[in-house]
């Protein structure tokens, strides 16, 4: 065998050894990387899998924050409301309110009769009937003063006619159903928003991302 190698030409000869010289480099070069390839291979796989992670830790952060928001919205519009309604232990006051307005406008109270209250989904309402004698200008200014109030209030079942024996303070009759609303407790309460749950862990490490475990 030696032989034959020996007598073929010297570019041969060089042919034939460069190639042994590579086949004997590469097994060389798998045996010794092949430990490091396999942990590089590993340590790419941790990398995926924690890129997924802080990902869903990102739109977990981003729905919490959108969670809060919601809930601060929420939380104002269930303070004005508060604001607009009074609970049914205040209706007496408001009512109370309302006709000292009416006597502030200078209009004589003939008639303030209160009637039954009446359910809706959320609120309740409490119809008054009021029959006054005044002036134009007097019930004007009585309806603004209700205008002004930060309760709700409604005027419904409008009616005005010329009071018989006039003078400059007595010129019309009028009456009308008046009806202030208000919220029960329970109702209140169980339209007060909830407070949202507290971050995920997966949230909380959103900003932290966890690092790939070192080659060994």
């Amino acid at each position: 065998m030696l032989k034959k190698l020996q007598s073929l030409a010297w570019y041969f000869q060089l042919a034939i050894f460069s190639g042994i010289a590579l086949a004997i480099f590469g097994l060389f070069f798998n045996f010794v990387t092949s430990g490091v390839r396999a942990e590089t291979k590993e340590i790419e796989e941790q990398v995926a899998g924690l890129k997924q992670q802080n990902e869903a830790a990102r739109i977990a952060s981003q729905r919490i924050n959108e969670f809060r928001a919601d809930y601060q919205r929420k939380q104002e519009e269930y303070e004005e409301l508060k604001a607009l309604l009074p609970e049914q232990r205040e209706i007496t006051n408001v009512l109370q309110n309302l006709q000292d307005r009416a006597r502030s406008t200078s209009l004589t109270l003939r008639r303030f009769s209160p009637k039954d209250d009446f359910q809706k989904d959320f609120y309740s309402g409490k119809p008054v009937e009021v029959e006054v004698t005044s002036t134009f200008t007097n019930l004007r200014q009585f309806y603004e003063e209700l205008a002004k109030m930060q309760r709700i209030v409604s005027i419904t079942d409008f009616s005005i006619k010329q009071t018989p024996d006039q003078s400059s303070n007595r010129t019309i009759d009028a009456q009308f159903l008046l009806t202030a609303y208000y919220v029960s407790a329970e109702k209140l309460q169980q339209n007060k928003p909830a407070a949202p749950n507290a971050a995920p862990n997966a949230a909380q490490n959103a900003q932290q991302p966890a690092a790939p475990a070192p080659a060994k």
